[in-house]
C-alpha cells in the first residue's frame, strides 16, 4: 500500500482523483482516508506534518511514502499548475544553522515513474528542488531570498518533516508539488486557513466583508490554487493507482 501525507483537506481530496471514494478514521489522533491500497493522511500546516507522520507511519506498512501538495514557486518560469517532482528537500532553517544541514532525498524510482506518469497524462512537470518553510512566503521578495540560498524551485511547509520521518523508517520516498502562487505573486493572508489544513468559510465570509479591498487579489490568488490543485490532481490520479500496483524496490 501507499501511504501519503497533504497538509489541507483539499490536498487530501487531490489524491483521490481517480474515482474511489475514501473512507476516513482516526489513527494515532490523525484523520486518515483510505481507498484500495491508498491511505492519505491530513496533517495539518507547517511542523506538526512531523508529529503526524510519526504517529501514523508505525500502524501501516507502506510500499512507499509521499508529500503531496501545492506549493509557491520560487524559479521565476514555473506558472501556477506546473509540477514540480522533487529530487530534495532542504528546510530554510538549514540556512543559518539551526537545523542540521542534511537534505532529504526522494527515491530515484519514485522520482522516475512521476515524471513518466506526467509526460503520459501530458502535464508540465520537471525535476526539481523544494525548501520547506516554517511560515508561508508571503511576497515576493520573499520568495526571491528564498530562491537565492540553493536555487530551489518551490517553497511549502512539510515535505522536509514528512522526507525525514520516511527516512528514519528506511522507506522509499518522493515529494509531489504543484505550483500555486508563482514567484511574481504576493499573498494575502486570512483567518480563514487554520492549522490543521481545513478552511472556514463562515470566517472567511466574515472577513473579506471587512477587508472589500483585499478581493481582486484573493480571486487571482484562488484561481491559481485552482490551476495547482487540477494540475496536483491530474499527476495523482494516475500516479498512485500505478504505483499501488507495482513492487517499489
Amino acid at each position: 500500500m501507499i501511504l501519503v501525507f497533504a497538509a489541507m483537506y483539499g490536498e487530501v481530496q487531490a489524491c483521490f482523483g481517480f474515482g474511489a471514494e475514501p473512507e476516513s478514521r482516526e489513527v494515532a489522533g490523525h484523520p486518515v482516508f483510505e481507498a484500495g491500497a491508498v491511505a492519505v493522511c491530513q496533517t495539518g500546516l507547517g511542523r506538526r506534518s512531523r508529529d503526524a507522520a510519526a504517529a501514523v507511519l508505525p500502524h501501516f506498512k507502506p510500499q512507499a511514502v509521499l508529500s503531496a501538495g501545492v506549493a509557491g514557486g520560487l524559479h521565476p518560469d514555473l506558472r501556477s499548475g506546473h509540477l514540480v517532482v522533487c529530487s530534495h528537500v532542504h528546510h530554510a532553517q538549514m540556512r543559518g544553522g539551526t537545523i542540521e544541514d542534511a537534505s532529504v532525498f526522494s527515491d530515484e524510482h519514485l522520482v522516475s515513474l512521476a515524471l513518466e506518469v506526467a509526460r503520459e497524462a501530458g502535464l508540465e512537470a520537471t525535476l526539481g528542488a523544494a525548501v520547506t518553510v516554517d511560515d508561508v512566503a508571503w511576497t515576493p521578495a520573499e520568495k526571491a531570498d528564498l530562491r537565492s540560498w540553493k536555487g530551489h524551485d518551490v517553497v511549502e511547509m512539510e515535505s522536509y518533516w514528512i522526507g525525514e520521518v520516511a527516512r528514519e523508517a528506511d522507506l522509499p520516498y518522493v515529494a509531489l508539488r504543484s505550483v500555486s502562487d508563482q514567484a511574481a505573486d504576493a499573498l494575502v493572508e486570512t483567518p480563514a486557513l487554520t492549522p490543521d489544513g481545513e478552511f472556514d468559510m463562515e470566517t472567511f465570509q466574515a472577513w473579506i466583508r471587512e477587508h472589500p479591498e483585499h478581493a481582486p487579489i484573493l480571486a487571482q490568488q484562488a484561481d491559481r490554487n485552482r490551476r495547482g490543485m487540477g494540475a496536483l490532481t491530474s499527476l495523482l490520479s494516475s500516479f498512485l493507482p500505478r504505483l499501488a500496483g507495482t513492487q517499489v524496490s
